[in-house]
């Protein structure tokens, strides 16, 4: 089996960035709310306000739940990819031990 550490970690940094640009749209988001009375003072426009405040808190819900999960996904994909290095170091030692008692016999 082959694993190419770097493109693993490339794509991890991937995530980062990606999560990176989630918090930007966050802070871009909760820079702005839906004003009091900005759609006329009647209960339609009160409905809609409602409705577009609600909108607006489930959309900085979801694009903070997404960055959380993208940062998770690239320290995840680091820890495996030196997971995957520690082991193939590991077994390049077993088998230069086991040719080294092989010859030495």
């Amino acid at each position: 089996m082959h694993v190419d550490i770097a493109q693993m970690r490339a794509g991890a940094n991937k995530s980062y960035a990606a999560s990176g640009f989630a918090d930007e749209g966050v802070q871009a988001l909760t820079r702005g709310r839906v004003s009091a009375g900005m759609f006329g003072d009647f209960s339609a426009a009160e409905q809609f306000e409602t409705a577009v405040d609600g909108a607006h808190t489930q959309h900085v819900g979801k694009l903070r739940n997404q960055e959380r999960r993208l940062g998770v996904l690239g320290d995840k994909t680091h820890v495996t990819a030196t997971c995957f290095v520690e082991m193939e170091r590991r077994n390049t030692e077993a088998i230069e031990a086991v040719l080294c008692s092989l010859t030495q016999a």
